[in-house]
């Protein structure tokens, strides 16, 4: 099987184009002389399915199938009489097909934008210009695909996608989601606990069903454990009617959770009204910039270094950074030093300095877009001051909220905060690690492959927070706490009750005791463990 990310052939398995296709073919049970579209034919998956479901075989008139792979392509092609290979770029054939179809089913390529050519991105620009959608620049190809589908279907027209878990979750893809909801009556996701592609680099994947016409309209989903269940039909379609959010990640809830969660957000401020943040340090070549101690003395450069964290895995297990704990990092021969030139006179006459300035122009350090972009290439701007504290933007279990006791700069792995007015780091830090917060982390946020948790500059600034106040020495027991804990379950259930009654001191245990499902709920699914 081939697998290209430059041709983005991720081929769906044979398991989840049998039950589309079955699937399918009892919405379109009472039809007759079918039209089919499959606008990304790859290895033919779908087309043999068809072939093999008699009923809805029947019941097609047509096929058309479009293919960029010839070779592809004739794997397919003669199988059956009402199939009808076209060899062609979907992006080019578009322009010319203006038929609708019945069904239009597949599995769009995954090709990010820098991977594309610049014919493809004008064609997914024009595309998306023609849907009304305000940023008509392509992420990736499969957003084109979808939109120009979409358009592709009749009155009664049903589409059936395989398509990336960015749909559900990512800002450029908020437009797609509304453009969802305004042309399909029904739409029906399908998400699934185990990974369909496992060599696409952990990509999640859903499946999308949209009906241009329904008698039982809504939004409808269902999570999937394991792909083998597709098999037996065991699962269930519960809808969900109590869309607020910009985003889909909430649908992993019932009605009644989204509801507790939404009620008790409306009473609370989001971080942005405790703090300010922004993104740490763009040097635009970390393993350059930022160096050991080892190099620090190789190349004299005592005297030219400023004190930095580079990762949130340099930070693990607690919400303070002490001068003690970065001592270590140096010690382990960990990046901690980052290389602040700003003033050229300074080592003019320092050769060992200048040897490691040749180093970077023999990697091309200097040529790359944001280090040609500045006066001296090797001058990191906007260094400034080291901050309060650091909140890293991508996480395993749960997000690093850290206090700055060692005084250092950060990259823009983190965000790194200053507190607004009369605000103390050391209570909205203490406040964050609640259940309720993390619960929103876990649906601002969007997932990757592995379950790492990423919270862009604004999920982060909106996330709500129960600030309370607490004294030094609680902060200091609470450090020591979250040292110790056995994973973030401990933290939240020695602070959920104290912390969420200081929303509202009527709330019930029981309801406590659901937000903290929830929040475990949401980041079972995120690290797909059972």
């Amino acid at each position: 099987m081939k697998n290209n990310k430059l041709t983005g052939s991720f081929y769906t398995p044979q398991v989840v184009s049998d039950f589309l296709v079955e699937y399918l073919s009892k919405k379109l049970k009472d039809r007759s002389n079918i039209s089919v579209l499959e606008p990304s034919v790859g290895d033919g998956v779908f087309i043999r399915s068809i072939i093999n479901n008699s009923f809805l075989l029947n019941k097609i008139e047509k096929i058309i199938g479009i293919e960029k792979d010839e070779l592809e392509l004739n794997k397919i092609s003669g199988t059956i009489s009402i199939f009808h290979g076209v060899h062609s770029d979907f992006l080019e054939y578009q322009k010319e097909d203006v038929t609708k179809y019945d069904l239009v089913l597949g599995n769009p390529p995954y090709i990010k934008k820098g991977l594309l050519k610049e014919y493809q991105i004008e064609l997914c620009k024009e595309i998306h210009s023609f849907a009304k959608l305000s940023d008509t620049q392509p992420k990736n190809i499969w957003t084109a695909f979808l939109v120009r589908c979409i358009r592709y279907l009749n009155e009664y027209g049903i589409l059936s996608f395989v398509l990336p878990s960015e749909l559900l979750q990512v800002k450029f893809a908020e437009e797609l989601r509304e453009l969802i909801l305004k042309e399909f009556e029904r739409v029906e996701i399908f998400t699934f606990n185990e990974l369909l592609f496992k060599d696409c680099k952990g990509q999640d994947t859903i499946l999308l069903i949209g009906e241009k016409k329904s008698l039982q309209k809504g939004i409808f989903y269902c999570n999937i454990d394991k792909i083998s269940e597709l098999n037996n039909a065991k699962f269930k379609l519960e809808q969900n009617i109590n869309i607020r959010e910009s985003k889909w990640t909430h649908h992993h809830l019932t009605v009644e959770e989204s509801e507790l969660l939404a009620k008790l957000k409306e009473k609370l401020n989001t971080v942005k009204d405790y703090c300010t943040s922004k993104a740490g340090i763009v040097t635009a070549a970390n393993n350059y910039f930022i160096v050991n101690k080892n190099i620090v003395k190789q190349y004299g450069l005592q005297n030219l270094v400023k004190p930095i964290i580079q990762k949130g895995q340099f930070v693990n297990g607690s919400v303070v950074l002490s001068e003690e704990e970065f001592q270590i990092l140096i010690e382990e021969s960990k990046p901690s030093f980052l290389l602040s030139l700003d003033e050229h006179s300074r080592f003019r006459n320092n050769k060992r300095l200048l040897e490691y300035l040749k180093i970077g122009e023999d990697l091309e350090i200097h040529k790359r877009y944001k280090t040609s972009q500045r006066e001296n290439w090797y001058e990191v701007p906007n260094i400034g001051i080291p901050p309060e504290a650091f909140f890293f933007k991508r996480c395993q279990e749960y997000p690093k909220f850290i206090k700055n006791n060692a005084n250092v700069l950060s990259t823009d792995s983190a965000y790194i905060i200053s507190m607004n007015g009369n605000y103390k780091v050391e209570n909205l830090i203490f406040s964050f690690y609640n259940s309720l917060t993390l619960s929103f982390a876990e649906l601002y946020g969007r997932y990757y492959g592995g379950g790492v948790l990423e919270l862009t500059p604004n999920e982060f600034k909106n996330l709500p927070v129960p600030y309370v106040n607490i004294s030094e020495s609680n902060f200091e027991k609470f450090n020591k706490d979250f040292k110790n804990k056995n994973s973030i379950s401990d933290i939240c259930i020695q602070n959920d009750y104290s912390i969420l009654k200081s929303i509202d001191n009527d709330i019930d245990h029981e309801s406590i005791v659901a937000i903290s499902r929830i929040r475990e709920k949401l980041y079972r699914r995120r690290i797909k463990t059972n």
